[in-house]
């Protein structure tokens, strides 16, 4: 006879096996959730040091990019003279030796700053900003660059007053130019640049006056405008150059600013790019140093000489991640990258 089963068994795991299951359980979660927690790291750092190399990458093509085209179409043209104020307070604390008298200096085809002091205030910004000097001093930079997009204009010498104060250039072409914006005017012997305070649509007439809010006007004789004139005596050509200045804020912005935009302003300032910490510039010369070997990189172009010498600047950028990383800082990153000055040979070529 088959023995009926006993559906009344209530038999199960015990207590001890119990604690075993949860126990493999909780190692088991542990470790699935150790994964993700670093799965998640991962990709945060990821993300982090990705944004990072992308400000990295696009300052450093704005910047080489300005620098491979300096000076073009200015080869023949050595003595651009700009007041003094003008080039300390919006372009360098060093406005070099080379000076062209009547309160004004040589501005080169490139100039930059050597780690510029700290508390230094970048002018005519709203709200005010600082040029970045924590966690360390930066560097700014100056590059000259012709706006082919503008065809100059030739005016003859009896348009142009003594003083440099206005000059003439008639109905047909006063429609070209706004008040505040910055012009470069150059005749045979020098240039220089200035900033338009009014215009005559009836008359033809640009005024440069005295007051400009950049500090390059000054119309009395021996003026910027009257000095490259010679009084009025030398026809001059106008054209639209700018001045393309680099620098870095105290947040972190790299900031592009051009002087001599048109559309009734003399510069804008455009971010290229967040979370910079440093800015960088060295140059390679060309002649012999005291050793009779090339002299090596130099961080600021202090002579005439150097200027002439400069065959490729080498620009250094550094950004930062947004947020700490794991080991609770900041992840800095760095890229060097060297330009040569293709269209510059900096003057060489109006050596004897």
């Amino acid at each position: 006879m088959t023995k009926a089963q006993d559906s009344s068994n209530q038999s199960g795991f015990s207590i001890a096996e119990l604690l075993v299951v949860v126990a493999i359980m909780l190692i088991l979660m542990t470790s699935v959730f150790g994964l993700m927690r670093d799965s998640t790291v991962i990709s945060m750092v990821t993300y982090e040091m990705t944004d990072a190399q992308e400000s990295l990458r696009t300052a450093q093509e704005y910047i080489n990019r300005d620098l491979i085209v300096a000076g073009d179409r200015l080869r023949g043209l050595n003595n651009i003279c700009v007041r003094t104020d003008f080039v300390v307070n919006f372009l360098t604390q060093n406005p070099g030796s080379t000076v062209c008298g009547g309160g004004t200096v040589n501005l080169p085809l490139v100039q930059s700053d050597d780690n510029v002091p700290a508390n230094t205030q970048v002018l005519l910004t709203n709200p005010a900003v600082n040029v970045r000097a924590n966690p360390a001093l930066t560097d700014r930079i100056n590059i000259l660059q012709v706006d082919s997009s503008f065809t100059p204009l030739t005016v003859a010498a009896s348009s142009i007053t003594a003083n440099g104060g206005s000059i003439t250039i008639g109905g047909a072409d006063i429609d070209r130019f706004n008040e505040g914006e910055i012009y470069f005017v150059a005749s045979s012997t020098r240039a220089t640049f200035g900033a338009i305070t009014s215009k005559d649509a009836a008359t033809g007439i640009l005024t440069f006056s005295t007051g400009d809010p950049y500090g390059l006007n000054e119309d009395v004789n021996g003026g910027p405008i009257s000095m490259v004139t010679d009084g009025g005596t030398l026809p001059v050509s106008i054209m639209r150059m700018r001045i393309i200045h680099y620098f870095i804020n105290q947040n972190g912005l790299l900031i592009r600013r051009v002087f001599g935009v048109s559309g009734g302003v003399g510069h804008y300032d455009s971010v290229i790019a967040e979370h910079v910490t440093s800015l960088q510039f060295r140059y390679l010369l060309n002649f012999p140093g005291a050793n009779v070997a090339a002299e090596q990189p130099v961080a600021q172009l202090l002579t005439g000489a150097q200027q002439i010498a400069v065959r490729q600047v080498e620009v250094s950028v550094t950004t930062e991640t947004v947020h700490p990383m794991p080991s609770g800082s900041r992840q800095p990153i760095t890229m060097t990258t060297t330009t040569s000055v293709r269209n510059l040979q900096f003057l060489e070529t109006q050596q004897p």
